[in-house]
């Protein structure tokens, strides 16, 4: 054989691999962009989840707050009137 011969043998076994490979490689990137995906749409929804969760229990602790407050102005109210009394 001569040596144009083995080049274009050797040109024509190694195109077909590079090309496997950039195949594996582009679906490797695939597979790993789409997991990606997934994982962040779960943490957006567990975000979600414990955003409404934080913002419902600050909602209950000034609920809570305000009643206290409330008591208290009208204990105040109370004491106050027995000492001007």
């Amino acid at each position: 054989m001569t040596a144009s011969s083995e080049m274009w043998i050797s040109l024509l076994i190694q195109v077909p691999l590079v090309g496997i490979f950039v195949w594996f490689s582009l679906q490797l990137i695939s597979y790993f962009l789409k997991s990606i995906d997934t994982r962040d749409a779960a943490w957006r929804e567990y975000m979600t989840q414990q955003r409404e969760a934080n913002n419902q229990a600050i909602k209950h602790m000034a609920e809570r707050f305000s009643d206290e407050i409330r008591t208290l102005g009208k204990e105040v109210a109370a004491l106050k009137g027995q000492i001007e009394k």
